[in-house]
């Protein structure tokens, strides 16, 4: 993942601690440090993530020796709204989160945007 980030034009570093949730702090192609969370699947929590400028990293599938996985870059707060206006109604986003080891095929049009090509 690393090495795709900085092909990408990203500088990647790792904190010492997982203290305010980030995994990776990224100064992205525009200069911006970015808190990274990143992510076995597509995941919103507005609870720990909320409002507080975190982004998600994630894959669009679980792994396998067979497939070529791709990866998304997104601020949560944009994906969390997505999902929000999406299933915000359910049962189950009750709670303010959401997950999903694959994302829809309308999550996918959103994430076009975010997804980090090799």
């Amino acid at each position: 993942m690393t090495a795709l980030l900085i092909r990408r034009g990203y500088l990647v570093y790792r904190p010492e601690a997982d203290v305010g949730g980030e995994d990776l702090v990224l100064r992205l192609p525009d200069e911006r440090l970015a808190a990274v969370q990143l992510k076995s699947r597509m995941t919103v929590d507005w609870n720990r993530y909320g409002g507080k400028g975190m982004w998600m990293l994630f894959p669009d599938q679980p792994w396998n020796s067979l497939t070529r996985r791709c990866w998304f870059l997104v601020p949560h707060d944009e994906l969390f709204e997505f999902l929000n206006e999406n299933h915000g109604h359910t049962k189950s986003f009750a709670d303010k989160r959401w997950s999903a080891i694959r994302p829809s095929k309308a999550a996918l049009l959103f994430l076009e945007d975010f997804k980090l090509d090799d």
